[in-house]
């Protein structure tokens, strides 16, 4: 859970903590400083986004973007052996972990010579919500 190439303070060392903490979900940055005021955290925004950068360009972070707006998933060292789901309606996300999936990857990969990276997030809508 460290982070290299840097200097570590105690501001990044809480980021990365909630990062940590929230690997189930995708977080905003605002969220982030949210979260942070909430427990009367004294981090800028521009601090998150500077780490938040940097984590994601060492391939610690899972990105994506949705309506302009960058979102942010800490890669747990397991989180780089499946694949994930993600609810289009409440944001859940599920870690993937599925013989079936696999099987259709090595598919992909034997027929099609195309590898899927296990960054790939798979959307639609969870349980819950698509009996709402």
């Amino acid at each position: 859970m460290s982070v290299k190439n840097e200097y570590n303070t105690e501001q990044r060392k809480l980021i990365l903590k909630y990062l940590v903490k929230s690997n189930d979900t995708y977080l905003k940055a605002e969220d982030i400083l949210k979260y942070m005021k909430k427990n009367n955290e004294s981090i800028g925004l521009s601090t998150i986004y500077r780490f938040l950068n940097l984590l994601e360009e060492q391939g610690k972070l899972r990105t994506d973007i949705i309506n302009h707006t960058k979102y942010f998933q800490y890669i747990l060292d397991n989180c780089r052996e499946h694949f994930h789901l993600k609810c289009e309606k409440c944001g859940k996300l599920i870690h993937f972990k599925c013989n079936e999936f696999k099987k259709l990857n090595e598919h992909i990969l034997k027929e099609h010579n195309f590898s899927i990276d296990y960054r790939t997030t798979i959307y639609g809508l969870c349980d819950n919500c698509s009996n709402n």
